[in-house]
């Protein structure tokens, strides 16, 4: 009988001891794992502290140089179909792709307001209102620009005025 107490007693405390060594194992993996993260996060600041200008030189020489900017003078059109009851005003400000371009615009300005009050013009007032149409206009408006000058440097257009009367 003693046993049979015996037995039981064991298999209790060899369950118990299971159970610790279970809980200690699964404290260790975390243990680990914090440790192994923070010793990366260490190391990582250690290699960009000591390597910063290199690696700053390096990440610089993906965004493109300084660039340009050149505010349009107004224009003033009456839209196609109209009969000279409404008008359009805009002012555009163009976003270059180098700072030296200015000259570039500078030096096609009458072309580029011509090309630019024909296209205008033609347009209806159904097809220079609303959001979609400020967009699509957008687009186009930087396309007309760059056909003017013969060269891919305006980055983007944007409307300083826009107003339709």
């Amino acid at each position: 009988m003693g046993k049979g107490k015996k037995d039981k007693n064991t298999s209790v405390d060899s369950k118990k001891r299971k159970a610790k060594a279970s809980k200690f194992r699964t404290i260790g993996k975390y243990f680990l794992i914090v440790l192994l993260i923070g010793g990366q996060a260490f190391l990582s600041y250690y290699i960009i502290s000591n390597n910063y200008e290199a690696i700053y030189s390096y990440i610089d020489g993906f965004f493109p140089p300084e660039s340009g900017e050149y505010q349009l003078e107004q224009i003033i059109v009456n839209p196609a179909n109209t009969n000279g009851k409404r008008y359009f005003l805009v002012k555009l400000s163009l976003e270059l792709v180098k700072k030296e371009e200015v000259m570039l615009i500078k030096e096609n300005k009458s072309k580029i307001r011509n090309d630019l009050i024909k296209y205008l013009s033609a347009r209806s007032v159904s097809e220079l209102q609303g959001i979609e149409g400020k967009e699509e206009l957008r687009f186009e408006l930087v396309q007309i620009i760059n056909q003017a000058i013969g060269k891919r440097s305006v980055r983007n257009l944007y409307y300083s005025k826009y107003v339709m009367q």
